[in-house]
């Protein structure tokens, strides 16, 4: 039987509001597990990947003597003190022979958690797994650049960017103090985030906020073949 125009009308009007309906907001427990998920693929993959990378004799050396001073304090032959202070020590000289692979782990992150989503419906593997995505705000154009600024707050990777240009300019004493600063804001943004997302009406993070994103339930808005390259 042909359909009348009122009944094809009244499809259409359906139609259009099933897919202009309201998508469901991710659980926290669901954007909790994918990122601890996220960041548990992404350490292996970094270390697989970065284990190929050559590093220059002094590293070597300064990686034997890491693990020499882990062994004499399990042994009981350096107090707490000491093993910390030669630790951070050493931190500052491996993090300054070892830029090449800092940046390629940098690399690495970007094309993860910017590239890799950007291409695959709003979704890192992490995200894939427990079925939510990134999606923008009234219904526009996911873009590389709100991953890219989502991915430097949240991900650290802008944390990481700075920490290599201070390690190669600074001395070691104001490196470790403005590494440490650093860090100490990178932890009150997500402990921030983390709290936003916890207790907020659109449970949106910091780095949400920003650029105007929320963690969808994949089932509950259409899939995005590719994001946009620009905002």
């Amino acid at each position: 039987m042909k359909k009348s125009i009122y009944d094809k009308i009244k499809e259409e009007d359906k139609k259009k509001i099933e897919e202009d309906s309201s998508s469901v907001t991710a659980l926290f427990s669901q954007r909790l597990l994918a990122f601890i998920v996220d960041f548990l693929l992404l350490s292996i993959l970094i270390n697989l990947i970065t284990m190929f990378v050559p590093v220059n004799s002094t590293a070597t050396k300064l990686y034997k003597e890491q693990n020499e001073v882990i062994e004499n304090y399990l042994d009981g032959n350096i107090s707490m003190e000491e093993y910390v202070n030669q630790l951070v020590d050493l931190g500052y000289d491996i993090s300054k022979q070892t830029v090449i692979v800092s940046l390629v782990s940098i690399v690495i992150s970007l094309l993860y958690y910017v590239v890799y989503p950007c291409y695959n419906n709003g979704q890192t593997l992490g995200k894939k797994l427990f079925k939510i995505k990134i999606k923008k705000l009234n219904n526009k154009e996911l873009s590389m650049n709100d991953l890219l600024i989502r991915s430097m707050i949240n991900n650290s990777i802008l944390v990481n960017i700075i920490n290599i240009i201070l390690v190669l300019f600074l001395n070691k004493d104001l490196y470790l103090s403005s590494s440490s600063l650093i860090l100490g804001i990178q932890y009150l943004v997500l402990i921030i985030s983390v709290f936003m997302i916890a207790f907020s009406k659109n449970s949106q993070g910091l780095h949400d906020k920003i650029v105007n994103t929320e963690v969808v339930v994949v089932d509950t808005v259409k899939e995005d073949v590719l994001c946009e390259s620009g905002n």
